[in-house]
């Protein structure tokens, strides 16, 4: 079955409807730029509301020690790291590394590093609601990474229109959902319920 994330959680209220559908992860923005973005002090707050079954991940852009040292510290149970300059040693959580995908070079190019727990794959521009281009993606690599056990997690752009075809053709073990489950003040309940819906209608 595949396990769905809801990502770029900022308060208490969007926590009812991820417990109610029992959704598999909840991501927290730990970047400034991104508008998403929370403290760790806050985050450790909305983490109280969830259900201890739904596993937290740190999302970061090439973390500094000092926030990675806090995100483990603060209970997170993965971090998810874009744009990384260097696998972080000795961690003891699993690490999920990141990639935008701007071309079939791109995901060619793609080497997952020794200890990495997961290999998320993100359209070329973060919260931008555009998938990359599928059709374009080397499958080899997807096989490569099926082969070496290494969990597939399917990002950007992701919606109730597209959800199923990408599962269809990449069979992820984890879809990753933000912006089309969005409404004016943070997850809209009626649209993460019905993504949360499409994706199990499909198994």
């Amino acid at each position: 079955m595949t396990k769905i994330k809801i990502c770029g959680i900022t308060n208490e209220s969007e926590t009812e409807v991820l417990n109610r559908m029992q959704v598999d992860y909840a991501g927290f923005v730990f970047f400034e730029k991104s508008k998403r973005n929370v403290s760790i002090e806050r985050a450790k707050e909305i983490k109280k509301s969830l259900n201890p079954s739904i596993q937290t991940v740190a999302v970061t852009v090439n973390p500094a020690p000092d926030l990675i040292e806090k995100i483990v510290e603060a209970g997170f149970d993965i971090l998810q790291i874009h744009k990384m300059k260097e696998f972080p040693e000795n961690l003891k959580i699993p690490v999920w590394v990141a990639y935008q995908v701007r071309s079939r070079e791109d995901a060619g190019a793609i080497k997952v590093p020794d200890g990495a727990s997961g290999i998320l794959l993100d359209a070329p521009e973060y919260g931008s609601g555009r998938t990359f281009s599928w059709k374009d993606f080397p499958m080899e690599k997807r096989r490569e990474w099926q082969e070496r056990k290494t969990p597939f997690i399917l990002a950007g752009g992701l919606s109730c229109e597209n959800v199923e075809e990408g599962i269809r053709l990449f069979k992820p073990d984890v879809v990753d959902v933000s912006s089309s489950v969005e409404g004016e003040h943070g997850k809209d309940n009626k649209k993460v319920e019905a993504f949360v819906r499409k994706v199990r209608e499909h198994e």
